[in-house]
Order: C-alpha cells, then sequence, then structure tokens
C-alpha cells in the first residue's frame, strides 16, 4: 500500500481504537454487529472520561479526541478498523500536508488506487478493509470475536 496512505490509516485505527477504549471505560459496550450499535440505548450524545465528547450516529459514532475528532462505523461483526475515503479526509483535515497529500484530490486519487491494486477490500456496505488485517480479529479491542 501507498505508505502515505498507509501511515493515515495506521494513525486513523489508531484514534478509533483510544476512541473505543474510552467508550468501554464508561461502560458502552461493543456492539456484535451494525444494527445492534444502532440499536443499542444510549444517549445519541454525551462525554466520556476526561471531559471527551461523542456523538452516536447510524451505524458509528464520532469522538472528539485531544488530538483529532475521528468518525467511524462498526462494521457487519462489529469491527472496529473499517475505513472510508470521506471518514480518512475528515479525520486528517487540515493535516493533509503532514501525509504527504496536497489535497483531498489526492488523497482520493491514491484511495481508489490502492482499491483497484486490491490492498483496499470494500466489505459490500460503505466499509474498505486493508487486506493484509484481513486474518486477524478486527471486531474487538481485545481480539476476542464476538460468538455467533
Amino acid at each position: 500500500m501507498n505508505p502515505r496512505l498507509a501511515q493515515l490509516v495506521c494513525d486513523y485505527q489508531a484514534s478509533v481504537r483510544c476512541a473505543v477504549e474510552l467508550m468501554q471505560q464508561c461502560a458502552i459496550p461493543l456492539p456484535a454487529s451494525n444494527s445492534d450499535w444502532a440499536g443499542l440505548d444510549i444517549p445519541e450524545q454525551g462525554q466520556l472520561t476526561g471531559g471527551i465528547r461523542y456523538f452516536k450516529h447510524g451505524y458509528g459514532c464520532a469522538v472528539h479526541l485531544p488530538t483529532a475528532t475521528v468518525s467511524f462505523d462498526f462494521g457487519e461483526q462489529g469491527e472496529i478498523d473499517g475505513v472510508t475515503l470521506s471518514r480518512l479526509a475528515g479525520f486528517a483535515k487540515n493535516r493533509l500536508a503532514q501525509y504527504g497529500f496536497t489535497d483531498e484530490d489526492e488523497l482520493k486519487q491514491c484511495f481508489e488506487h490502492e482499491v483497484a491494486a486490491g490492498a483496499l477490500v470494500y466489505s459490500g456496505y460503505i466499509l474498505y478493509y486493508v487486506v493484509a488485517a484481513e486474518s486477524r480479529p478486527r471486531n474487538r479491542v481485545d481480539g476476542h470475536t464476538p460468538s455467533a
């Protein structure tokens, strides 16, 4: 994968893991599926440890971390490592140059190139997954997969 995009994806996924860990610390359970998340009865917005704000949306959540706001969707089986072009662009926002991209168009071209090359695989609904990560459990911070 293009090293610039790989770094952005890595930073984004690390921020998602941080957000999910904060959610768990505040007794917000990890869902077994994206539809479980959508039906989870928690306040639409609130605060996590340290006054960090969150906003629950559809199949995901936006968490305003001190370093950046990260918005993500849970995957079909509760995965937390899916990416989308728009979520990566929103996460990088004014920091695209730090990742070596001149603008969102260049990021889009790079993302589409990696999809065409097979480095990013479409889930069938919104999310893409890094192929190298396909063999490891993706849905839990602790590495456990939910029972079927």
